[in-house]
């Protein structure tokens, strides 16, 4: 990118390794990547997929961080694990959510990165 910050990226700076040689997006994919947006859309998903970007925690420990009912948590991170966005596993009767998509947490981080720097 350019050092202006209002500066356009040219096409010809875009890799090519990351255009889509396709020319119509199938019905699964463009309902996979709606439905990610849709998840970085709500404030409090990206809050939560923040934190696990960082560490796993507990639905516990979420709740208490982010100064969030234990019911809202456990309904957001349902959404989040429909979509393949966290996954968890059990200790005793805990369950520990982490991140689970690598693709989409680097495009959250960029975003954050993005917005903090305008």
């Amino acid at each position: 990118m350019g050092k202006n910050k209002n500066e356009a990226i040219e096409p010809e700076k875009i890799e090519e390794s990351h255009l889509c040689t396709c020319d119509a997006i199938d019905e699964e994919t463009l309902f996979m990547v709606t439905q990610t947006f849709k998840a970085l859309s709500e404030p409090t998903r990206v809050r939560i997929l923040h934190l696990l970007a960082q560490k796993e925690h507990s639905v516990n420990e979420i709740a208490e961080k982010l100064s969030l009912l234990q019911t809202t948590v456990s309904h957001q991170l349902r959404f989040l694990k429909n979509l393949r966005l966290v996954k968890y596993r059990r200790q005793g009767t805990t369950l520990f959510y982490s991140a689970d998509d690598n693709h989409v947490m680097n495009l959250l981080q960029q975003t954050i990165h993005h917005a903090r720097h305008h």
